[in-house]
């Protein structure tokens, strides 16, 4: 398979990491706040993460283009964790900016603004967060193996 195919499929993996990673604490969250409220917004909650979940894919896409061309060839355990996060940061901001474009009409400051930091904080948090995750993975292959290929037929 070509660097670049491979380098897509990384990407597209990502996003839905960050996509289901997202879903899973706001669900959480949503899951928690319709316990202790008896039904009362707990519904939204759950919509909202929902659109959080959505939302985070894109930015994890973006992330991982960031990082396939930032820290190319290099290990996880020599990337640090406030430059990975930055990364994380400016996929929320491409995002971020992509929609204020076409929603600058529609939005007032105050609603520009916490969208902004919603989709840094998103994009940061979910970037650093799958860094620590990947430090605690084992590597797959030791000093001196070769990786496993699928024989013919």
């Amino acid at each position: 398979m070509p660097r670049w195919m491979r380098v897509l499929r990384g990407m597209i993996g990502t996003g839905l990491t960050f996509a289901a990673g997202v879903g899973a604490v706001a669900s959480a969250v949503g899951g928690i706040t319709w316990l202790l409220e008896g039904g009362e917004g707990g519904r939204e909650m759950l919509v909202f993460a929902v659109r959080l979940a959505i939302w985070t894919f894109p930015i994890g896409v973006a992330f991982a283009g960031f990082v396939a061309l930032a820290a190319r060839g290099r290990a996880f355990d020599k990337l640090s964790l406030p430059a990975f996060a930055a990364l994380g940061a400016g996929g929320g901001l491409l995002l971020y900016g992509a929609l204020a474009a076409n929603a600058w009409q529609a939005w007032s400051l105050a609603t520009a603004i916490a969208n902004g930091v919603l989709f840094v904080l998103l994009g940061g948090c979910s970037a650093a967060a799958s860094l620590l995750l990947a430090r605690r993975a084992g590597p797959v292959l030791e000093a001196g193996d070769e990786p496993r290929t699928l024989s013919e037929g």
